[in-house]
């Protein structure tokens, strides 16, 4: 189609409020760019509080980065390996994490262990995107909700940040809030809302996301499918080539490769 073999990989980021519907939304980015494009496509779960896309594009991993660094520290105090053989090592661990699909490859964030803040973990996403984007054509993050991996500078690199909305003001308050913060913390190109779940008459959303100068990159309408894929656990991978989410999914892809 004329994007394949980017220079350099698109990094593309999903971020938003809890409950808006980030990770639908990029299983669907997933799917329609698998479908029409032949990138090498890397998908990473980096919500470790929810992790469900591993569940939601069938490609569940093993191995976590959560557990290899926990697996790095026992070995360290053990004393199973010196620090420098473990830190050569890594880099080998984080790509045995990686789970091959027909269409995309996953990596997964893992769930934390042990309560507490996921710094850590945020830290070694954060060393992981900068070393093995480099292999992809595309890189895209499902990440979790809030500012926490923007703060942190973990998603710094990010080429695309997209903002899922739902038809809620607080929503779209939060949205100008990620925007605010990924202004001071990423090195963003393109950044945009996506409107989830869209249904009736939005003018109030709209208004206010002109008033914020929040620019909109699609409207995803509210669809029976996903509905009723969620109610029965089926993964969202498999809607239909005709169901109304996929069909508005399209201009979004379009318009994040021409901002390419």
């Amino acid at each position: 189609m004329g994007y394949e073999n980017f220079e350099n990989p698109l990094i593309i980021a999903v971020v938003g409020k809890g409950g808006v519907g980030k990770t639908i939304v990029t299983t669907l980015i997933a799917k329609k760019l698998s479908q029409n494009y032949n990138f090498k496509m890397l998908l990473i779960d980096a919500d470790p509080t929810h992790p469900h896309l591993s569940y939601m594009v069938k490609l569940v991993p093993q191995v976590s980065l959560e557990m290899i660094r926990i697996d790095v520290i026992n070995k360290t105090l053990e004393k199973e390996r010196t620090v420098k053989e473990l830190a050569e090592n890594i880099d080998f661990e984080v790509y045995n994490a990686i789970v091959e699909g027909k269409d995309y490859s996953l990596i997964s964030i893992g769930q934390p262990e042990d309560p507490g803040c996921f710094c850590p973990s945020n830290t070694l996403l954060r060393k992981v995107i900068e070393s093995i984007s480099k292999d992809f054509d595309v890189v895209l993050l499902d990440c979790e909700a809030g500012l926490e991996q923007i703060n942190r500078m973990v998603i710094e690199s990010v080429d695309i940040l997209i903002i899922v909305s739902d038809l809620s003001i607080r929503s779209v308050e939060t949205a100008n809030t990620l925007r605010k913060s990924a202004k001071k913390f990423t090195n963003y190109k393109t950044l945009g809302v996506v409107l989830n779940k869209v249904r009736g008459n939005i003018n109030h959303i709209l208004n206010r996301l002109e008033e914020l100068n929040l620019p909109l990159l699609a409207k995803i309408p509210e669809d029976p499918n996903i509905l009723e894929f969620d109610m029965k656990g089926i993964p969202i991978i498999d809607l239909p080539q005709d169901s109304p989410s996929l069909l508005s999914i399209k201009k979004l892809i379009e318009t994040i490769l021409n901002k390419r």
